[in-house]
């Protein structure tokens, strides 16, 4: 077993195929399969096993994974020891939250390209429970997003800020009361995925109301979102940062509601114990300096 192996192996897992992992390592697929073959051999364990037409971790393979990620990292902090001085340099992933990156990160990411140019900078969408997830499993070294009870026992976890939370929806919107309790509205909730804190915390509102809605249309793009509720396609419950110029041009208006105010905690956090490179610390600090409530 070599550190050869065990990048691939994590390659693999991260980038979902054993062509991407080769691409990505710049190796060839024949490469990466004989390095699988040779890390399973050492090991006498079986990694990855078919499922129709894609490779997936057995559960003995999702156990090495992790033991895989907390060597590779030992052996990268060893890589590095003494160019604490030195620009970063290496691969960097970062998972956030949508309405974030789309709209509170542009400083962060081109500060971030400016100040380490040699760092690879990888850069996912992930809703919040996922990215407490794949930070929790090592498969990104970052996670930017909102607090959905991310665990404490297997994150560190930082606070960026609050930010304001808005009803939204079209200026001549038909039915705009959402304090009146037990109603009955004939409009359409304009949302995204189910997991989606936003959403969470706007039906635990309703439900206590006792208003229910005619329809739930759901997408998966903020700005899709909001296009749809600028056509009077209904109404939707987003950061009111999100819609700052909408509001502005009054293309969107902010309806009245006790929810209106709540205030939602954006986080950072990175797996307990995980050694910070220059590059996590870099781009933490660019964190701490750009975003704020």
């Amino acid at each position: 077993m070599d550190l050869k192996q065990l990048r691939a192996f994590q390659a693999i897992v991260d980038q979902g195929s054993y062509q991407r992992a080769a691409d990505a390592l710049g190796y060839t697929q024949s490469t990466i399969t004989a390095q699988i073959q040779q890390l399973e051999e050492s090991l006498g364990v079986t990694l990855f096993e078919r499922s129709g037409r894609r490779m997936v971790l057995t559960d003995t393979g999702r156990q090495a994974l992790e033991q895989a990620r907390e060597l590779l990292s030992v052996a990268d902090r060893l890589l590095e020891i003494g160019s604490e001085n030195q620009r970063p340099a290496g691969t960097l992933r970062v998972d956030m939250a949508e309405t974030l990156l789309c709209y509170q990160m542009q400083p962060v990411i081109r500060t971030f390209r400016a100040m380490a140019p040699q760092v690879r900078l990888i850069i996912r969408s992930r809703n919040c429970l996922q990215i407490a997830e794949n930070v929790r499993i090592g498969s990104c070294d970052l996670g930017v997003g909102y607090d959905m009870d991310w665990s404490r026992d297997a994150l560190e976890v930082e606070s960026l800020g609050e930010y304001e939370m808005a009803l939204l929806a079209a200026p001549d919107f038909a039915d705009p009361d959402f304090v009146t309790p037990g109603q009955c509205k004939p409009v359409s909730l304009v949302t995204d995925e189910p997991d989606s804190i936003f959403r969470r915390r706007l039906e635990e509102y309703l439900q206590g109301r006792n208003i229910t809605l005619d329809v739930t249309l759901e997408l998966w793009s903020i700005e899709t979102i909001k296009r749809c509720v600028m056509s009077n396609l209904g109404f939707t419950f987003l950061p009111r940062f999100v819609a700052k110029d909408e509001l502005s041009a009054g293309t969107l208006v902010a309806l009245n509601a006790p929810i209106a105010g709540l205030r939602l905690p954006a986080l950072c956090a990175w797996r307990k114990g995980r050694w910070k490179n220059p590059a996590m610390e870099l781009f933490l600090q660019l964190l701490r300096e750009n975003l704020g409530g």
